[in-house]
């Protein structure tokens, strides 16, 4: 059977002009199977609820609302898994995605504007109106049992440290890309379970029209955005969890909300230099890689891990025109 998750490599990123400057590792999330990081939380999730039930596992349907990513992880965990699988996507999802969907067999209805308007139809149209007698509702980033399954990236991260070597004390960073708070949720939570979350610092980055997070830390309390205004719409929720936001404040994370523009040059030079192309969403923690200053004091005795958390809703040529425009 195909895996639900894979293992994915941490790999050494040079720094360009900084030969002295700190290690950058990448943690490659676009090679799950879903293309994103959200496949290790969504198959835990599903994966874990299939295995309560009890009785006939056919009568359970899976049903997912999101932009797209977190759709194609349930639906690529659904099919390993042999479930039913109902995702509802916003109308501003491409019609690329929407066919990536499909093609695993999964229903894919189109509603909403955005998102929020997408998961209200989902929760109360189509479940309500679902006769299958056991139902399991997705949400996209606000699930402990999510977040558990995104946090086996950290304990993938402390063995592969091991390998080079490294010691958790030289680790100084994770860097990760922040939407409704699932990633930001789980490295914590893995970062907790190893009594870490005190030591190694989290660094958060958004884009500006959907910087959620970093708005509510500047007033100390959750702010709701009016909308999402940047093209990095796999980060495009209005609000970020409770627990993502709790846990920013009480472990002093480090915000960092980017212009759209850099994280579509950052796209662009990473697709240059290594051939692989990653969405915008994705850009905003890459970003570092080409702004280690953005890390603060650099020491070479350093190690910053860079969550390459993956996605695919962008295609080379969409990322071009954006960055000329």
């Amino acid at each position: 059977m195909t895996p639900l998750t894979y293992k994915t490599p941490l790999l050494p990123f040079k720094i360009e002009g900084e030969p002295d400057g700190p290690t950058l590792l990448l943690k490659y999330e676009i090679l799950q199977p879903g293309g994103s990081f959200k496949s290790r939380g969504i198959s835990h999730l599903i994966n874990t609820t299939l295995n309560s039930v009890e009785g006939d596992k056919s009568e359970l349907c899976v049903y997912s609302s999101s932009g797209g990513n977190a759709g194609l992880a349930a639906a690529r965990a659904c099919e390993t898994l042999g479930v039913k699988c109902v995702v509802v996507v916003p109308k501003s999802t491409k019609q690329r995605m929407v066919e990536k969907i499909r093609a695993t067999g999964s229903d894919v209805i189109i509603h909403g504007a955005h998102w929020k308007e997408a998961d209200h139809y989902l929760r109360e149209v189509i479940m309500k109106q679902s006769t299958y007698s056991k139902k399991l509702y997705v949400h996209p980033f606000d699930n402990a049992t999510l977040w558990e399954g995104h946090s086996e990236m950290v304990d993938e991260i402390i063995d592969q440290l091991s390998d080079y070597s490294i010691s958790t004390e030289r680790l100084k960073g994770i860097v990760c890309s922040v939407g409704g708070g699932g990633l930001y949720s789980g490295i914590i939570t893995g970062l907790e379970r190893h009594n870490l979350a005190e030591k190694i610092s989290v660094f958060a980055m958004e884009t500006k029209g959907c910087d959620a997070l970093n708005k509510s830390l500047a007033v100390k309390e959750p702010v709701v955005l009016d909308g999402i205004s940047s093209i990095a719409t796999s980060l495009g929720s209005t609000y970020i969890c409770s627990n993502g936001f709790e846990k920013a404040l009480k472990y002093s994370t480090k915000s960092i909300a980017l212009d759209d523009q850099d994280v579509l040059d950052t796209c662009m030079k990473f697709f240059d230099q290594t051939s692989i192309l990653v969405e915008p969403a994705c850009g905003a923690s890459l970003h570092v890689c080409y702004h280690p200053e953005l890390l603060g004091a650099l020491n070479p005795n350093d190690v910053y891990v860079v969550i390459l958390c993956g996605g695919s809703c962008n295609t080379y040529d969409e990322i071009k025109s954006l960055s000329k425009r």
